[in-house]
């Protein structure tokens, strides 16, 4: 696959068309679709490696983690880190969440029509306590622009 990591406008103005190939590739693959999903249903779009790797139990975790890396590469995917979270035992300090330029693709690709469903579906799902206890973790901030495309702010009024 052709590096889908430099999205500059140049890029895109050259061959849009191969730009939306290669971004359907990148995000139709099975783990990333499936951590896209995963990603979106959670309520603050924001989740530690174990939360995703919880909602894709037919993958390992080394798959999934391989996964996560490339969509950080193409920058669909951003690590944010919370260190206050590092002094607190089972607690997770990293989380994946989406950046500015990924939720803009989600958007290009109708997955925002899917937010509600998502989060039905993560709202529903049982999950151990370990899952519990990371979903209710601190986390940093994402970025206002993510924060507006998944009207978080919206949700916490």
């Amino acid at each position: 696959m052709a590096d889908i990591s430099a999205h500059s406008e140049a890029d895109n103005e050259e061959n849009p068309l191969e730009r939306q190939r290669e971004l359907m590739a990148l995000l139709s693959q099975e783990t990333r679709h499936s951590i896209i999903q995963a990603l979106i249903g959670h309520p603050k779009t924001l989740a530690s490696a174990d939360e995703i790797n919880h909602f894709i139990p037919s993958k390992s975790k080394k798959t999934v983690g391989e996964q996560l890396d490339v969509l950080v590469e193409a920058d669909i995917l951003a690590i944010y880190e919370y260190p206050p979270n590092k002094e607190k035992r089972g607690l997770p300090w990293k989380f994946y969440g989406f950046t500015e330029y990924g939720a803009d693709i989600l958007g290009d690709f109708n997955y925002l029509k899917g937010v509600p469903m998502a989060r039905a579906v993560h709202q529903k799902t049982r999950k151990p306590e370990k899952i519990e206890r990371h979903e209710t973790a601190p986390r940093p901030p994402l970025p206002e622009p993510v924060r507006a495309t998944f009207r978080l702010d919206e949700e916490a009024e």
